[in-house]
């Protein structure tokens, strides 16, 4: 049994989201080799869970939220335009997870498009072309810390040389150095809250952010327990709908979104887990089975209906 004004940071919010939560909770950081931080909350109550929810964790790929609502804030100021076409550049190829850096160079993807890129599939030559028309690492740290949002910070581009196909070959490259970017579970938490509840800038900002979250593709992480998610805009009536963006390097997992189940409740999360010691980049990974872990028991806390939390046997013990 957790105590949940100690390590695990719960507090008397924590207490509010139930006991069987945060056993679980505190069973998974137990088999973590890690550290383990969580902040859950559902929108519209005080049911909140936090465990280790202010501590500092690597953010992976999903600082790549708060970048993009560093550009939505650009152009509700009407410095960016969303129809604006980029073309893509040799120098812009940049290696790890997307699908432009084995494009030839030449096309010409908008604004959007290249948001799109950045959430949907984690493409890291977009991410980078993003930060470069923000004009640079130290301007969206600004605009973060102008929208509320200091403690998430970006440290850096997405360095990693691109892969040959496209760019043909290149001398080794020593890698990153440094992490991408560091938050807090709270913050990235309270991001996604204001995403949701059309806080965050305006409406139209905070519903093109939903809407891209909500098409993003790689479910290994929270919900790789569910059985079947809704599909992208779709009001769930049997099964979960998540939107989200996962973050996944060396040692490190982390998945920031929002669970919408049928009936109603809405559930924004945070998950971050660092200094793990399998570094494995495969989805057995422990990173991403942690994931899974959280992800189980933060459905079956919350599930109305109908039916049974909708999850594989055994998820979680």
């Amino acid at each position: 049994m957790p105590s949940p004004d100690q390590a695990a940071g719960t507090g008397e919010a924590g207490r509010r989201s139930g006991p069987d939560l945060a056993d679980l909770i505190a069973g998974a950081d137990a088999r973590c080799s890690g550290r383990l931080g969580v902040v859950a909350r559902r929108l519209g109550t005080d049911e909140e869970l936090l465990w280790h929810g202010e501590d500092q964790f690597r953010t992976a790929s999903t600082i790549k939220i708060a970048i993009h609502a560093a550009l939505m804030a650009g152009v509700s100021a009407g410095r960016i335009d969303l129809g604006l076409r980029v073309p893509l550049r040799l120098s812009d190829l940049t290696g790890g997870s997307g699908v432009l850096s084995v494009l030839r160079p030449g096309i010409e993807p908008t604004v959007a498009d290249l948001c799109t890129l950045m959430i949907t599939i984690s493409d890291n030559t977009a991410t980078n072309m993003v930060i470069d028309l923000l004009g640079g690492v130290d301007a969206i740290n600004e605009t973060l810390h102008a929208l509320g949002f200091g403690e998430i910070v970006l440290h850096r581009r997405l360095p990693w040389a691109p892969p040959p196909l496209v760019a043909g070959p290149r001398p080794p490259f020593p890698g990153p150095v440094g992490p991408f970017g560091t938050a807090t579970p709270a913050t990235l938490c309270r991001l996604v809250s204001d995403i949701k509840s059309r806080r965050l800038i305006d409406e139209a900002a905070s519903r093109h952010l939903m809407a891209t979250l909500e098409h993003q593709q790689i479910h290994t992480g929270v919900p790789r327990a569910f059985l079947k998610l809704s599909p992208p805009g779709q009001t769930p009536d049997k099964w979960p709908g998540v939107a989200n963006k996962t973050g996944a390097i060396e040692g490190c997992r982390a998945d920031v979104g929002l669970l919408e189940l049928p009936g109603g409740p809405i559930i924004a999360y945070a998950v971050m887990a660092d200094d793990l010691s399998d570094e494995t980049m495969t989805p057995l990974s422990e990173g991403d089975e942690l994931m899974g872990r959280v992800g189980a028991a933060l459905l079956r806390r919350w599930w109305q209906g109908p039916g049974p939390a909708p999850l594989r046997p055994g998820w979680p013990e």
